[in-house]
Order: structure tokens, then sequence, then C-alpha cells
């Protein structure tokens, strides 16, 4: 399977570069949890999530840390692991919220469609123009008061469950931790040198 045109591979397997020059980058500082239990930084969870969207018809991937000091590579790890597996358990509560919020929404929107159509039926006898724009208007509010109930149990479990399904595949990817600048770094500072000898 044709990797991603903005992720290099190495061998079969695409690699989602994340590059820092310490590894207290890593992790959130406004964060007061132990070093392991620390959260992520909330810009590199958005980096690895878009990343993981973008690989996700392009086969497996793994994450690479390019760290520009020596560090424990275990703690990196650790830390990338930990974070992960809170990020899912943090959209299967959501989700779990979300399915309970839908069940009562459908237990409310049953209620007033039975209130509602009955009244409607109440007033069936009764042929005067008012009352048959009233009994249109019912049977209309009827419907419409079940459609919140039917987004939240049908429509809305869409999105979260795409974004667990990535977060799961960030989550087991592997994870190498490497200690330097990465290679399209060096290839970037090349450039770099070329271009300011050709402007003196």
């Amino acid at each position: 399977m044709a990797g991603h045109p903005r992720y290099r591979r190495e061998g079969e397997l695409s690699a989602i570069d994340v590059r820092l020059n310490t590894v207290d980058q890593l992790f959130d500082n406004r964060d007061p949890a132990p070093f392991r239990e620390r959260d992520l930084d909330p810009d590199l969870v958005e980096y690895l999530f878009a990343a993981g969207e973008d690989l996700a018809a392009h086969g497996h991937y793994k994450i690479v840390f390019w760290i520009a000091t020596p560090c424990s590579s275990s703690e990196v790890e650790t830390g990338y692991r930990a974070h992960m597996e809170y990020e899912v358990t943090r959209l299967e509560r959501r989700r779990m919220r979300q399915r309970r919020t839908g069940q009562v929404s459908l237990l409310i929107g049953v209620t007033l469609l039975v209130v509602l159509l009955s009244i409607s039926q109440l007033l069936a006898g009764n042929r005067s123009s008012g009352v048959l724009a009233i009994r249109e208007g019912l049977a209309i509010l009827s419907w419409v008061v079940m459609w919140r109930p039917v987004e939240a149990l049908i429509y809305d479990w869409l999105p979260i469950r795409r974004e667990r399904r990535i977060m799961q595949r960030l989550r087991t990817a592997p994870v190498d931790v490497r200690i330097g600048r990465g290679p399209d770094a060096d290839l970037l500072i090349a450039r770099d040198t070329v271009v300011t000898s050709r402007t003196k």
C-alpha cells in the first residue's frame, strides 16, 4: 500500500516524525502530575491526531520521536502510551454519556409524541379552519420533538467513533525514540546553507 506523500516511509510503515529539543517539550507544563503520569502537550496531541487522520487509509505507521538531547526512551514511550490510553478512555466515556443523553431524549420525545398525537386526535371531530391548523401544527411538532433523540442515537456517534478509532491506532502504533534532529531537519539545514551561499 502506498504511503501518504507528506510522511516518510521506513520499510512497510509510514513514519510520523516528532522533533523535540528536550523531553520536557513532550509534556504539558501546566500538568503538576509526576513525569510519567503527565499529559502530553495539547499541540502535540493535535498534531498526532491530524497525522493519524492523514494516514488512516494508508496502512500501518509508527511514531518516531527525534529528541536533540539524550533521554530515557522508556519514559517517553510510557508517557506517550499512558496519555493515548487516557484519550481512548475519555472518548469511551463521552460516547457513554452521549448514549445516556440520547436514551433520555428518546423517552421524553416518545412521551411528547404520544401526548401531542392524542391531543390531535381529540380535535379530530372539529372541522373548523382554526382547529385544523392546530391539528396540523401538533402533528408537525410531534415529529420535530423526535429529531433530537434520533440525532443523538444515530448520527452523533459517528464522529466520536471515527476519533476513537484513530486514537486506538495511535495508542497501539510502534514507538521509536531516537537522539538527533531527524533526517528532514538535516536536509533543511543543508538547503538553507546553499540558499545563503548563493545570495552572498
